[in-house]
Parts: C-alpha cells; structure tokens; sequence
C-alpha cells in the first residue's frame, strides 16, 4: 500500500471530552525531527512513539499526570500535562541519560541473523507459548463487548469548516475535534454502537454472541459502501502467522517465520506492576511487501502479549486507502491467561491519491471487552443457539437505557453528527461516495435513483449506438421494497426496450423474499451459464461500448418472470424461479435461432416455460444489508451453487421439454505470502432435445475487457453443448515476485497468471434439429454450427495489476494466448486471435 501519511501514533480515534488528548512533535537540538522516541505517561503503559517526521498523538482516560520523553543517547525529559494542554513542541537535548534495560536500541542498518537478534530469543518464547497461553486455555468463558463504528470526513481546514455552518462557525469550531495532526480538524458524519455478551465453550469449539442493543446515528446508513469499508477492520488475529485483509495475506509480525520478512529491534524494556515488559520494534524488510511495522510489548517470564500498534506500510498500495492502523490490548492473568481489553482500529480513505494535504474519510472501529466471567459453564445446548440480527431496529433500546450505560464518551459525537447530516455540502460528498461505489445517483424526488451509470451507452451490430435509463427506488439498504427498472433505446434498429422489476420481502424471520419482473429486450445468451436469482438480463455481451469482430449473435427476450428465495441461513439459501420467455434472433438475416419442431418445420421463435430450484452455499460470506436487497462481502469464501431446471412443452405455450442440472463452485485459496488462488469450477447437462438458445454455450467475451468465468479469445456461440464443464484459475502474486526485482519493485506492480479451460459434448439429436434450415425464400441460413469443445479448449495469460496513480491503482492488463481450435464456418463469424492484449478495471476494496 502506498501511505505517505505516515503516523506510527494513531491510538484508538479522537474522542469526546471525557478523555486528555496529547499531541505534539519532538526534535533535537538542530530542530530536526525525531522518530521512534518514546512518549509515554510515567507508571503506564499509555503512550507512543513519534512518526518520521517526530509527530505524536494518543489519548488518556487520565485527567493530568507526567509525560515522559526519552531516546537512547538524549537526556529524558518529562513534562506535566492537563486537561489544558493543547499541542507540545519538545526539544531533546543529547546527554548520557540511558535506559538502563535497552538492549537494542537502533534499527540494524545490516540485517543481523536470526540468532544474532536479541529480539529472536522473546519471539521465540511468544511462538512456543502463542497456542497455549490466552483465553483458550480456560474451558468456559464469558465477557461483555461493546463495539463503536465511526465514519467522518478528516482533514478539514478552517474555509471548510465556514463554508458548512457559516454563522454557527464560531461555536461549531469549539466543538469540532482536531484531526491525528493537530492542525486540521475532523468531521464525524456517522456512528453505530453496539453491546453485546459473548458466551464461550472451548471444549466444543462453540461461541454465541448474544447483541443486547443497538443505535446508529448520521449519513452512512443510506449505502451499502460504508458497511463494506468498516468490515475492512474484522477481528485480525495477530497469533496466525497471515493476516487476512482485503482478500489478501499479509505476515504477522508474530509469525513463526516473521524473520524472512521483518527486521525486529529490541528496543526497550519497563517495568509494571513488578512484570518486565519488553518493547519491540518491527519493519517490513521489502516496502512493496504485504507486511506491517510496529510495535508490541512483551511481558517476561510468561511471554504473553501486552499491547500491540501496527500500520500497514505504504508500500503495500492499497486502493483508496492511504492508511490503516491497528492496535491491541491485553491483560494478563496469573501469569499465563491473556484476554483482549480493547482493539482500535483506524483506517484513512481517499479517492485519487495519498497526499497528506486532501480531504479524506476516517472509518473508526473500537471494541471495548469487559466483564470477563472465567470457568463459570452453561449448558451445552445454550453455546449452540445462536440468536441473529433479522430486522433493522431488532436491539432497539431507550435513551433511558444508554444512559443507565455510563458511556460518555461518544456523546459529544452524537450531538455533532445531528447538527451536520443536515448540511446540503455534507450530503453532496457523502451521495459522492456512494455513487461511486454503487454506480446510482439520488433523485431529488421520490427517493428514486437513476444508474448504474455504467451501462448508460453500448454499442453492437443490432442496435447501432443504444443509451439506457436505469432507475430503481431508494430510501435505506434496508427497504423492505424495491422497485426497479430501466429503458434502453437503439439508434440503429430504432426500437425501444424496457424492463420491470419489483422485491419485497415478504417475512424477516424467516427471511422470505419475493419478486417478479417483465422485459423486452435484447440479450446476449451466449456469453453466461450459471443463474439464478437475476430475472432481468444484464449480460455484459450487449452492453459493451466497444468490442472485436461482429457481433450479430443477440436475441430478443420477452421475458415474464418470478423468484421465490427462502433464507435457511444468511449463507444457505434455497430458491424457486419461473419464468415464461419467448426468445428469437435479434438479426435474422445474420443469426439464425430458428430449429426443426417435430414436424419437420422451421420455426424461428422460442417459448421457454420454465422453473428451476436452487441452492447456493457461501459460508463465512459477509452479508450487509437487513432489507429485500442485500450486498455480499468480498472475503475469502467458497461457494457452491447448485440449479435444476425443467421446461415444459404445452403448458403456456411452451415448446420444448427438457431437463437441466448445473454446479458451480468457486474457491479463493490465500497461499500466505505466495498470494491468492481463485478457482472455479462448473458443470452442467441437459436431458432432452432443444435448440441452441436453450443449450449451454460456452461464454465467450468478444469485449476489450476482463469479464470473470469467461474465454477472451472465443466468439459468442463458437461452442455450443448440451453437456460441459469448464474451468477457471487466477493466481494473484500480490508482488512476491516483482516486489523482488530492483528496478521493477518501485513501480508497485503486481504478478498474476491466468488458465482456463472448457471440455463439452453435443448428441446428434440437437444436432440434427438445426442442420440443412432454409429460410423463407428457400436460401439456406447461417446458423450456429454445434461446436463443441470435445478435444478440450484453453487459454493461458500473464498479466501485471495494480496499474495507476496514486490512490487509484485499479487497472490490469493481460497477455491472453489460446489453444488451436476450429471455429464454425459461417460469414459472420470473424476469427479470433490466438493472442490478445485485455484490460480489466477492478477497484478493490
């Protein structure tokens, strides 16, 4: 991640009144900055250490007490602070004062040897000690957790500030808190609260958390984006050797093999409540790597963890994100048992670039433990009924009852957010946000949205240049209904298409969802396989602006269309679809869709009557959003799907019967440092005899961009079978191999490779239905061809991610090659390449 806001002291967020902020900047005699000196209250822990420039900032509960500033080689100097202390310049002076118990007290400027590192000898006492010490140890357990979310806008100066409350200005200015530099200021615009009592059994594995009450307050409840950004900060458990964050892998600076990727520095020890803690430093050994610097206290003899600060450094080059930080703190019992007492998590947002000097957004995430109730066990039975969150105001609670809560600390904040989410300037950047992230712009009438914007204009053989309208209604993620829909024109066949689609969700617990839909419009069928709860057609095949080759391979669909979906668990859903289409070709005189009916004529028009049954299994999936719409996390989880569909001949008019089975499963594999393995395997078949828009074409991608699950180098409908499966692998190296390389590693690029493979069969049966078809002035047609890939079809690429500038490193390029293989003989048909160069956009987050 490229960071150039480079504060190693960002503690727990900027909090209300209750708490003494200290702030400030320490330099030697020559005014020259000075990192990694130590700040710290004297007879605590609380404290930090300063940034490259020589900047620090941390909080205290404590109202007063004596600052202690000391670095190996400078006289220590201490200071005492109140609630009136703003902003501190210190100037160290050298002299012989010197921590008596530091053993280390620079970075090495040549790596030193495993062995030869003092820090090795207390590491690999944690490492012996990490899977035995801590609650695990204790057979039964349970605590109180109460979690705070906070969204706000950092960075702000002065003019900002006056151009959003103007004659308010000079009262707002005093109650506005100042941002982690101390000289601009910070804006919250949303937070959320929650308490919860965790239960916990270790000798069935079985945790339940049991949420007792809930408030949110501000602007981020109207998008899915902010939900999605503060589940950046999940419980990142710092004993694993790799640490999952945005779907990728970075080392923990506690890992077993931490030694290959940081350099550890022994910096200093204290003494506390007669427990020696030792206090140690950690940097990445390669900047572009997926790593950490920090550091971690240690306490003697038991080797347990007593407090832990971590950012991720800037080399890593995360989209949109210009910093994160992340801090831990334990306490530890009898020696040996360590519990979490609180985690802090920071993260620092902005849309082009790092640069200090522009606004940003700050995600804030605090989990307070307490309460701890050890060895006191509950029947078994009680461990395994979890109780989940069905309806949005579900832990509801009083003012009466936060306020018998004594928690004062978020109140200040409460107030501020109602004063601003009113502001027209607050709303303008906050709708920004969630434009960009969903693709919709607000209305200003009926709650209405107008987007995706992405699919505004396309262009293709049939329609000429086409311009769509999409709109749906939007008052919170959590409507209960949704209407949404869309027009499109064509200015080449002239013609107008539509679709319509309403949701609502019919029961909470259980989740039972409903929805029905009509379109008239044109689709790509050839370019996806698997679907399942999507009754309007959204194929990327006839929405691209620009594409290779003709492409003439489209159909009209008049679709009427509804879907059942019963939640068994948000990660286990079962669902019935049912759908009535007629479906012929959008360019007759150049794609034929029509087929022999058992007569022996020629028909030129599909009805498809249809139903389908699924189940689709994501366990460990993130899902957001409590209404009929919901929006899925992007962590690491596998997938299955698995639809059976039946046609039926008669009923409806429908004119073929027929059965259908797919499967599809799709796993990301996180190989530690080597990177991430995303596989994806699918199958299908079907048992009957139809024509070729109801068969299973291979999908193919005649688009200059990447499209997930497809083959870049195939034609729409160059195979077509009746029974495959195909086969997709990407290797992402998150830079373990160019972060290596001298010249290339500043460029922050990363590796990945590519393979993909189809194997399909088609019987004679389906075959001979479309052979020997003459049109109405008895010429022969161009008909698809039943290619199928039965002597197996690849493609193999390489490419380089994390393409840009700045914040914005979203671009892949890729060098696609492809096996031999005889496409079908007709005149529109324009052959393929066997080598391609594609694009693919992917803004992560």
């Amino acid at each position: 991640m490229r960071f150039k806001f480079f504060i190693l002291s960002i503690l727990f967020g900027i909090v209300a009144n209750a708490q003494l902020i200290v702030k400030g900047k320490v330099v030697d005699e020559f005014n020259n900055p000075m990192p990694f000196v130590n700040v710290y209250i004297q007879g605590t822990t609380t404290g930090t250490t300063t940034d490259d420039e020589g900047r620090f900032a941390f909080q205290t509960k404590k109202r007063k007490g004596v600052l202690e500033i000391s670095f190996v080689g400078f006289q220590t100097q201490t200071i005492t602070i109140t609630s009136k202390t703003k902003y501190l310049n210190i100037v160290l002076k050298e002299g012989s004062d010197v921590l008596d118990e530091v053993i280390l007290v620079t970075r090495p400027k040549k790596r030193l040897k495993k062995k030869e590192n003092p820090a090795y000898r207390i590491l690999k006492e944690v490492w012996k000690r990490k899977r035995q010490n801590g609650i695990d140890l204790v057979d039964h357990y349970q605590y109180k957790k109460h979690t705070t979310i906070e969204i706000g806008l950092n960075n702000l100066d002065t003019a900002f500030i006056k151009q959003i409350f103007k004659k308010d200005y000079d009262q707002t200015i005093k109650e506005v808190e100042y941002d982690t530099d101390g000289i601009n200021y910070y804006i919250p615009i949303y937070i959320n609260e929650q308490i919860a009592k965790v239960y916990g059994n270790n000798e069935s594995n079985d945790e339940r958390e049991d949420i007792e009450a809930e408030k949110s307050e501000g602007l981020g409840a109207q998008g899915f984006v902010f939900d999605r950004m503060s589940r950046t900060f999940q419980n990142i458990d710092v004993f694993k050797n790799n640490i999952t964050l945005l779907r990728k892998s970075f080392v923990s600076p506690l890992s077993t093999d931490g030694f290959a990727t940081y350099d550890y520095v022994l910096y200093d020890s204290v003494v506390q409540n007669n427990t020696k803690l030792y206090n140690i430093y950690f940097f990445p050994i390669r900047d572009q790597d997926l790593a950490f610097k920090g550091n971690f206290w240690v306490a003697d003899k038991a080797f347990t963890l007593k407090k832990l600060r971590m950012e991720v450094v800037k080399g890593a080059n995360l989209n949109f994100v210009r910093g994160l930080t992340f801090e831990k703190e334990f306490e530890v019992r009898n020696d040996s048992i360590y519990i979490p007492t609180k985690n802090a998590y920071e993260g620092d947002f902005t849309f082009l670039d790092k640069n200090e000097a522009n606004k940003g957004l700050t995600i804030k995430k605090t989990i307070n433990y307490s309460n701890y109730v050890l060895d006191k066990p509950l029947a078994d039975e009680f461990y395994k009924n979890q109780i989940q969150k069905i309806r949005p105001d579900q832990y509801f609670r009083s003012d009466e009852y936060w306020n018998k809560q004594n928690i004062e600390d978020n109140k200040s904040t409460y107030k501020l957010i109602s004063s601003v989410k009113g502001k027209k300037q607050i709303k303008r950047l906050t709708g920004f946000i969630n434009t960009i992230s969903s693709g919709y712009i607000n209305m200003p009438f009926f709650n209405m949205q107008a987007g995706p914007f992405w699919t505004a204009f396309a262009s293709n053989e049939v329609e000429g240049f086409r311009t769509r309208l999409g709109f749906r209604t939007f008052n919170t993620k959590d409507d209960r209904f949704r209407l949404s829909g869309h027009l499109a024109y064509g200015f080449q066949d002239k013609e107008l298409k539509y679709g319509l689609e309403a949701q609502y969700l019919l029961s909470y617990e259980p989740r039972i969802s409903t929805s029905v839909a009509y379109q008239n419009d044109i689709e790509q069928l050839g370019s996806a396989l698997l679907n399942t709860t999507q009754l309007l057609g959204r194929t990327f095949g006839s929405t691209a602006l620009f594409s290779r080759g003709n492409n003439f391979f489209l159909s009209k669909v008049e679709k009427y269309a509804t879907n059942f979906d019963y939640a068994v668990h948000n990660n286990f859903h079962v669902g019935f679809n049912f759908s009535h289409s007629r479906i012929e070709s959008a360019s007759p005189e150049n794609f034929s869709a029509s087929y022999l009916d058992d007569l022996g004529n020629l028909q030129s028009k599909v009805v498809d009557v249809a139903s389908d049954i699924y189940v689709t299994f994501t366990p460990g999936r993130f899902v957001y959003g409590l209404g009929v719409e919901q929006r899925f996390g992007r962590n690491v989880f596998p997938s299955i799907v698995l639809n059976y569909r039946h046609g039926y001949k008669g009923f409806l008019n429908g004119t073929h019967e027929y059965d259908k089975i797919q499967i599809k499963y799709n796993q990301p594999i996180l190989l530690g440092k080597f990177g991430l393995l995303d596989t994806t395997i699918e199958g299908g078949k079907i048992f009957g005899t139809v024509p070729s828009s109801l068969l299973s074409a291979i999908p193919a991608n005649q688009s200059f961009s990447l499209v997930p699950n497809t083959f870049s180098l195939l034609n729409y409908y160059d195979f077509v079978t009746d029974e495959y499966v195909s086969t997709h692998f990407e290797h992402h190296f998150n830079g373990f191999i160019l972060n290596r390389i001298p010249l290339l590693r500043k460029l922050k690029l990363r590796s990945l490779a590519t393979f993909r493979a189809a194997y399909g069969t088609i019987s004679d049966e389906n075959k001979a239905i479309n052979d020997g078809l003459r049109n109405t002035s008895g010429n022969r047609t161009e008909n698809i061809l039943y290619n199928a890939p039965n002597q197996v079809y690849y493609e193999y690429g390489f490419g380089i991610e994390n393409i840009g500038y700045g914040n914005l490193r979203f671009l892949r390029i890729d060098a696609i090659w492809r096996s031999d293989y005889t496409p079908p003989s007709n005149s529109i048909a324009v052959p393929t390449p066997k080598f391609a160069i594609r694009i693919g956009i992917r803004p992560d987050l």
